[in-house]
């Protein structure tokens, strides 16, 4: 039975698009199976054949975007983007690959482009908030984040956002209230109670840290983020005793860290266990010789050890780091006189205790108290009776004219 023409035009008119849609199925397979560079070999000829097709050139885009040819990725989505001004996926990838290549601004604007046609997009909304955010622009970042939180009103994850951004922006109070409405959706998301527990800390309420980091060991016992914030609250409340067992908790759970050997090296040293403290201070002094703090602390330890060279040694360093930190050097003076002391250099200690008092000249007298007794007994040791008669009597000053009024202190009575 003869074809007839009519059956005969349209089967040619539809060969072409059977081709075309076996070159897309073939363009998505290679995509599905992760052969990115046979994709974007195969949508690059595509693209010379159909160059206004946009779902080639999205494709295309998404290869190359694999194969971290960022640049190459761009601009295939971009022509798609002009070709088609109204899809919001081509928009958003755009704004992605823009966001990778550096161009931050230019992001920010095609997400907002987005949100022209779909004022709920996910995808953009989460773009722009992360994108502010690294921009430390904490307030815009809030805006995008409270709009995040209100359509899933149960996800935890935007409110503690929006608490850091509260946070960055100093407003400890309204921060604090996003921190507990993301606890109260989870309370046993173990984030969402460290987080918590954190930023009780940050805002100087160290008790309440604890409080929760407790509660959070009972759920996971192994999660180190606990102790370490639990021992950071001891060890702003000068608990150093209680802070020790918990950093050395951390250190258990493997968390060698910097900062964890810093603040256990500091904690023993508090609670004079310096024989014990020394590795931990010397660890993080070879890692940071630059750190007046590291210096300050193994000076003090070589001190409680009796160390005194040593002590002095690191008295020096520390000196050299800290010429502009006058609180920091009445300490150091300090230690030096007491090390000299212990070397029996008594003109020596007698020196750094009269740095000491040049220091702090301008302020109270009981700030100076100690330094001035121990001024003069140094005196007397020396047998320069005329200067340690002087000291005595600046104690006595103090307190006849009831700048300091503890009459029952053994300095007074010495004195």
């Amino acid at each position: 039975m003869p074809v007839k023409p009519i059956k005969i035009f349209f089967i040619c008119l539809l060969f072409p698009l059977s081709i075309f849609s076996q070159n897309i199925n073939k363009l998505n397979l290679y995509l599905f199976n992760s052969e990115y560079k046979n994709a974007a070999y195969f949508g690059e000829n595509l693209i010379k054949e159909f160059p206004d097709n946009t779902k080639i050139l999205y494709k295309t885009a998404i290869a190359y975007q694999m194969l971290n040819k960022n640049k190459k990725a761009q601009t295939f989505i971009k022509n798609a983007c002009l070709l088609d001004t109204t899809n919001t996926n081509y928009i958003n990838f755009y704004a992605n690959i823009l966001n990778i290549n550096g161009y931050q601004d230019k992001a920010i604007k095609f997400y907002g482009k987005t949100l022209n046609f779909d004022s709920l997009n996910f995808y953009a909304l989460n773009n722009l908030s992360k994108l502010y955010f690294s921009q430390k622009k904490f307030l815009k970042a809030l805006h995008f984040y409270t709009i995040l939180s209100s359509e899933d009103s149960l996800n935890s994850f935007y409110y503690r956002k929006s608490g850091l951004c509260y946070l960055k922006l100093k407003d400890t109070k309204r921060s604090l209230n996003y921190y507990l409405k993301a606890y109260s959706i989870d309370t046993i998301s173990i984030i969402n109670i460290k987080s918590l527990a954190f930023v009780y800390l940050k805002t100087g309420i160290p008790d309440s840290a604890i409080k929760y980091c407790d509660k959070g060991i009972k759920i996971d016992s192994t999660y180190s983020d606990f102790y370490k914030i639990k021992a950071d609250a001891h060890f702003v409340k000068n608990h150093f005793y209680r802070a020790v067992p918990e950093y050395k908790k951390v250190l258990q759970l493997g968390d060698t860290s910097y900062n964890i050997l810093k603040r256990l090296g500091m904690a023993l040293c508090e609670i004079k266990k310096y024989k014990e403290a020394l590795p931990y201070n010397l660890a993080v002094y070879k890692s940071d010789s630059t750190s007046y703090s590291n210096t300050t602390y193994l000076c003090r330890n070589y001190l409680g050890l009796r160390n005194y060279d040593k002590s002095l040694e690191f008295a020096e360093k520390t000196l050299k780091l800290i010429h502009f930190a006058e609180r920091i050097s009445y300490d150091i003076y300090d230690n030096m006189a007491h090390a000299y002391i212990g070397k029996e250099q008594l003109k020596k200690a007698l020196n750094m205790f009269l740095k000491k008092e040049s220091v702090f000249k301008s302020y109270p007298h009981y700030f100076n108290l100690n330094n001035t007794y121990e001024t003069a007994l140094i005196y007397d040791k020396l047998k320069d009776k005329k200067n340690a008669l002087k000291y005595y009597k600046k104690i006595l000053n103090y307190y006849e004219n009831k700048q300091i009024k503890d009459f029952d202190t053994p300095i007074y009575k010495y004195a």
